[in-house]
């Protein structure tokens, strides 16, 4: 009993560890951010061009959320290595190359994702939005809103870039069938361009294909590594 306890207290102790490295982390990676936090905001704000604020306090409050975001994305990898470094001793060898590449792979869809979304889906996504305005309605878009709204595109296509990782994860455990998936393979990518038309409704090939193309690599990529993780699967399973 004394053991456990033990145990259960030296990780927790271990836990604060890698809590206390990713915290000391995220303070200079933060001050850094807030110190470029003009710049941040000028490559940003170029699809809306000028934006404003409505309260004494808002500028100041707007730097230091896009300078805590900023260290957020610059921090991830750190934070992630801290992670996997506390559930390392807990697993098996084989369990371990597992648990490492399948972290890096989802880090590296979260980037990808994040810079979709900030540097071609939403300039494109708010020029759309503006056109509804005509001659008659000019655009005055308050800087705190335009930074929700770019927040939440970016964590929505951070998550959508996830479906590979989830698509793995899955095939592993036999939840799902990839073989099964790449039967709709024609009517999902159909659906894909009809999104990316919609996010790009001019005449512009160019724009819906920079966005149509990624997602269909996500699908192929996730089809791909799924069919090999079920086919070892089930020849396990066969063994």
């Amino acid at each position: 009993m004394e053991d456990r306890e033990l145990g259960f207290w030296e990780h927790v102790a271990e836990l604060r560890r890698r809590l206390i490295f990713s915290i000391l982390f995220l303070i200079p990676s933060f001050v850094l951010a807030f110190v470029f936090s003009d710049r941040i905001i000028e490559i940003i704000s170029r699809p809306v061009g000028q934006l404003y604020f409505f309260s004494p306090t808002e500028a100041f409050s707007l730097k230091i959320k896009v300078a805590f975001l900023t260290s957020i994305l610059i921090s991830m990898p750190f934070v992630v290595y801290q992670g996997w470094k506390f559930i390392e001793p807990a697993l098996y060898p084989h369990e371990k190359r597992a648990v490492f590449w399948g972290l890096l792979f989802s880090l590296i869809m979260f980037y990808m994702g994040s810079a979709l979304s900030i540097f071609v889906v939403s300039p494109y996504g708010i020029r759309f939005l503006m056109q509804f305005g005509g001659e008659n309605l000019q655009p005055m878009i308050r800087a705190a809103d335009y930074l929700d709204f770019l927040l939440y595109m970016t964590l929505s296509f951070a998550l959508l870039f996830q479906t590979p990782v989830v698509m793995v994860v899955l095939s592993r455990m036999g939840i799902v069938n990839p073989y099964s998936i790449s039967k709709y393979r024609k009517h999902i990518v159909f659906v894909l361009f009809v999104l990316a038309a919609i996010i790009t409704p001019s005449v512009d090939a160019f724009g819906m294909l920079a966005l149509a193309l990624p997602l269909i690599i996500i699908l192929e990529v996730g089809l791909i590594i799924s069919k090999m993780v079920y086919r070892r699967r089930r020849e396990s399973a066969d063994d």
